[in-house]
């Protein structure tokens, strides 16, 4: 009972200890993207980030000034690399939240001398601009998938001289449900399988958590390392399935108690299930904040959810058998002899 009580505390914690960021890329149904940079700039590369989410630019070493909704100076981009965002501008609060609901405080004044904190050294910069996307929850009326939802101009100077950068946005389709309605289906059949016919079923519940985390830890990071990370991406997408990794794997040591592997067994599962409940939204909405392949993410999401409910019934129905053994409890997939 005290290893279990420790693995649920492990749980726990890996759970508080992940950072909140303010507004993170997230799915959404709109794409924006960049049509046009007048005059073309020899080494400024601009590109939208998380479908719709943030601006992403790197001025390729000449000096950038962004202005923000009032004209302010709002991004400085110097030759030597470093970029400073001016703490006084209305933008830097405004920008902090994808439909920019902070407040902004008094101090914030447009016409005030610029106050400005460093954010970068490597000449490139991501950022909130309410310029590049749709402003409120809910879709436009009127309009529908495929229509274009905004046309907008981000005015830039570039060494001196102005530059325009011009953005589109367009509604897009929903996703075909089918990949992941597959691979969700697979992995019950094979996760209800191994559980069932598996020889040592505690050890075969213990893999299908191992495969399934794999599957999660896989699409976690890979979303991770395609955002800046001043985009703020939730390192709870990798942190719990490795957690889940890390707890399955200790469950397969030979020493441990019947009791204590089907209780790291359940913790790992459980873990899964939370993950795949925060990311529900990348099933149903068509563009995600990653590089990965849309339909694998979404695929690998289901697979990995799929397989980590199995395994917490599994886990769990063993557990009652084993504290109470004459207990009645309806024949499953769950029936796991210890290895």
């Amino acid at each position: 009972m005290r290893r279990t009580a420790v693995g649920w505390a492990a749980a726990t914690l890996a759970l508080g200890a992940v950072p909140a960021y303010a507004d993170p890329p997230r799915p959404t149904d709109y794409r924006s993207e960049i049509v046009s940079v007048t005059p073309a700039v020899d080494g400024l590369e601009v590109s939208i980030v998380g479908g719709d989410a943030f601006i992403d630019l790197d001025a390729g070493g000449h000096e950038v000034t962004v202005p923000g909704y009032q004209g302010e100076p709002y991004l400085r981009f110097e030759a030597d690399g470093t970029v400073s965002e001016n703490v006084r501008s209305p933008a830097h609060f405004l920008n902090t939240s994808r439909y920019s609901q902070s407040e902004v405080p008094p101090e914030a004044d447009a016409a005030a001398e610029p106050e400005w904190d460093v954010v970068a050294d490597d000449g490139r910069y991501a950022w909130h601009d309410h310029r590049t996307h749709w402003m409120l929850e809910v879709p436009p009326t009127g309009l529908g998938p495929g229509d274009q939802i905004l046309d907008s101009i981000i005015p830039i100077t570039v060494d001196g001289a102005a530059v325009d950068i011009a953005v589109v946005s367009v509604w897009m389709a929903p996703p075909s449900r089918v990949p992941w309605i597959i691979a969700g289906a697979l992995g019950a059949v094979l996760g209800a399988l191994g559980a069932a016919y598996g020889g040592g079923r505690v050890r075969v519940a213990v893999m299908v958590v191992l495969v399934a985390a794999a599957a999660a830890l896989t699409v976690g990071l890979w979303q991770t390392w395609s955002l800046p990370t001043e985009t703020g991406p939730p390192f709870i997408d990798w942190v719990l399935p490795l957690s889940a990794l890390v707890v399955a794997g200790a469950a397969l040591v030979p020493r441990w108690s019947a009791f204590a592997v089907r209780s790291l067994t359940l913790v790992a599962a459980v873990q899964l299930v939370v993950w795949t409940v925060l990311r529900l939204d990348v099933l149903n909405h068509a563009i995600l904040p990653t590089s990965a392949p849309f339909w694998l993410d979404r695929s690998l999401t289901a697979w990995a959810g799929v397989l980590s409910v199995v395994a917490v019934y599994a886990a769990g129905v063993s557990i009652v058998r084993l504290m109470y053994p004459s207990a009645p409890v309806a024949a499953s997939t769950a029936d796991m002899d210890e290895a």
